[in-house]
């Protein structure tokens, strides 16, 4: 099965075909990212017991503010990147988050002395994206049409699966990570009076707040992906302030104190229910989850690697 699996994720000079109507696409990233249609409270749980093996390591964060792993690299030869070619190839919120998570969890695991080198750090991106848009995305260019909002380095097809297949061993192949993005249809559905299922407009907000703090600096890191979606949901329904804490059945799984820190966060860092985008602005919309960008004039010099 593993090899399958290798194989289909190695095909990269084939572009996966999907129908071009947005609602199409919608349908299938609603169903492909939001689990069970009907979460019950028991596979909540289950998600939460589980969410930590799709963590990055415990003393990630720690080494981030030390020092000890390059907290500008990150930001600037990866995860600024990440959200450029997002927005070029309007990949959605789901597949950024999921491109974040796999480069933390490398970063938090994979010791070496070349890592915070900036064409590491920028191969290392195209990688955990390829292999986002992979499991997300309905189309999925080439891997060398993959590498936009001028890179300061291009890569060969081949260096890009090299890195991938490191990128899937260190992660022990578990690529369909729990997220906030896996809980947030839950906790909005659980906030409603009747439990009735949220509008496509609140989950897309929803999910356009949980991309946002991928780039809101580390702090998010110090919570668990259950605990995040539970502060956004409340955040972008305005129940944040409302909400009885002690009475909801919601909260029987989660710390509230922490998640209300979340949401505090989220209130302070002034972002809103809209975020600027390194190189555009992020338009989520209740028909397509998608990046919508603006024209850029900026050109960098571009090296070739192999």
């Amino acid at each position: 099965m593993a090899e399958h699996l290798e194989q289909s994720l190695l095909c990269t000079e084939t572009t996966n075909v999907g129908d071009e109507d947005n609602g199409m696409i919608v349908d299938k990233v609603l169903i492909s990212q939001m689990g069970f249609p009907l979460e019950s409270q028991e596979i909540i749980r289950e998600m939460m017991e589980k969410e930590k093996q799709h963590l990055p390591s415990d003393d990630y964060i720690k080494r981030l503010r030390s020092g000890d792993l390059d907290l500008n690299a990150r930001r600037t030869e990866a995860l600024n990147w990440i959200w450029k070619a997002c927005e070029e190839h309007q990949f959605g919120p789901l597949c950024v988050c999921l491109s974040v998570n796999y480069l933390d969890r490398f970063l938090s695991v994979h010791d070496h002395p070349n890592i915070d080198k900036a064409w590491t750090m920028q191969l290392l991106a195209v990688a955990c994206l390829s292999l986002a848009a992979k499991i997300e995305e309905t189309e999925v260019p080439l891997l060398i049409d993959l590498q936009v909002g001028d890179p300061q380095f291009m890569f060969e097809p081949k260096s890009i699966q090299r890195m991938e297949l490191l990128v899937l061993n260190r992660l022990e192949w578990r690529l369909r990570a729990i997220t906030p993005c896996s809980y947030i249809r839950y906790f909005l559905r659980k906030m409603s009076k009747c439990d009735q299922e949220p509008s496509n407009t609140l989950i897309s907000r929803s999910l356009q707040v949980i991309a946002s703090k991928t780039k809101a600096g580390i702090g998010f890191l110090d919570f668990r992906p259950s605990e995040v979606a539970a502060a956004v949901a409340l955040s972008v329904s305005g129940e944040m302030h409302t909400v009885h804490f002690d009475n909801s059945p919601l909260f029987s799984l989660l710390q509230k104190e922490r998640v209300k820190k979340i949401g505090d966060m989220i209130g302070s860092d002034g972002s809103g229910l809209c975020s600027q985008t390194p190189n555009g602005v992020l338009e989520v919309s209740a028909s397509c989850f998608s990046f919508k960008t603006h024209d850029s004039s900026s050109s960098s010099h571009t090296t070739h690697l192999s």
